[in-house]
């Protein structure tokens, strides 16, 4: 059975958005945060979801304008 690249994209922002909202809105620990997403969303592996945030251009591009957006509104 074959990736659908549309469906990992959208997994993938939905990862971004949910981190964003725990670590930076509610400010929980990351290692918190990654054990939440790992275990109780996304059932994927902590390091994978860090990887996919922090290494990803795209991902990581997105998580950065959530911080920026973030920071104009305050």
């Amino acid at each position: 059975m074959a990736r659908r690249k549309d469906l990992t994209e959208k997994r993938d922002r939905a990862i971004v958005e949910k981190f964003h909202e725990l670590y930076d809105k509610k400010r929980m620990r990351m290692d918190d945060v990654l054990d939440k997403l790992s275990n109780e969303v996304f059932f994927l592996d902590a390091n994978y979801i860090y990887a996919r945030i922090f290494y990803h251009k795209k991902n990581n591009a997105y998580y950065e304008e959530l911080l920026t957006n973030t920071q104009r509104q305050k």
